[in-house]
């Protein structure tokens, strides 16, 4: 029986993905590929408040501080403020999703339809001196700004987007022996955004003591369901009667 767990195991994830385990450095034990698998799901959970926090409280700062500086909700329709097609495709698709689902083109709607992407998009060098530096203080009024440029912002986000796009495709992300910084940093740049919103957060980041947490525990709680698998293959099935 427990070999059919691990069997059953093996099918619900996938061999591919889960040599991509063994190659990061497990060692080779069935159970020790399984309680990474484990921690690595728990890892990416707990980094889904801050991000999600992130995502939210970056949107929102540039779309109030774009209004504010165009004088108009609709700043994104512009051609002089959003120039270059790639842009102009996201807010398309975002405007159409809306269409489908029946739903009205409400700035906030369509604010909150653009993806990641689309916004950490904005820091890239072919917005500088359309956006940039006119809109900094506003979007990140707390940041320090000796260090509150396009560039040091373009760099960090495209670092947190990286991050995020392996947490949301399921990706390993355990082996990265910068977690922790990133983790830091991702908090860090919520609250050149928001402090408040860092703080709500709080409320809600697991990540230290995931992350502290290690491995280990992952496996104990696996060898206790390997082990009840065993059990019951033992175990008369029901309406069968004893024997002897």
């Amino acid at each position: 029986m427990q070999e059919d767990f691990r069997a059953l195991l093996r099918k619900a994830i996938s061999h591919e993905r889960l040599e991509a385990y063994r190659q990061r450095g497990t060692n080779g034990d069935d159970l020790n590929l399984f309680a990474h698998y484990v921690w690595n799901v728990a890892l990416c959970e707990s980094l889904y408040p801050t991000l999600q926090g992130l995502e939210v409280a970056l949107r929102n700062s540039i779309h109030d501080a774009a209004t504010a500086a165009y004088r108009k909700e609709l700043w994104y329709d512009d051609s002089r403020v959003i120039p270059h097609p790639r842009e102009q495709e996201a807010v398309r698709k975002a405007k159409d999703m809306l269409i489908r689902e029946g739903k009205p083109h409400e700035a906030g709607r369509i604010i909150a339809e653009l993806n990641f992407g689309f916004w950490t998009s904005l820091f890239d060098v072919r917005y500088e001196q359309i956006l940039w530096p006119r809109l900094l203080k506003a979007v990140f009024p707390f940041m320090p700004r000796t260090i509150r440029t396009r560039k040091t912002l373009s760099k960090r986000l495209h670092r947190i987007r990286h991050l995020r796009n392996r947490v949301f495709h399921h990706e390993p992300i355990w082996y990265w022996r910068d977690l922790i910084q990133q983790h830091d940093e991702l908090c860090e740049a919520i609250g050149w955004i928001n402090p408040a919103m860092l703080e709500m957060i709080g409320l809600l980041d697991r990540f230290t003591d995931v992350y502290q947490r290690g491995v280990a525990s992952n496996e104990e709680k696996l060898r206790t369901l390997m082990q009840k698998a065993g059990d019951s293959s033992e175990s008369p099935r029901p309406g069968s009667k004893p024997q002897g």
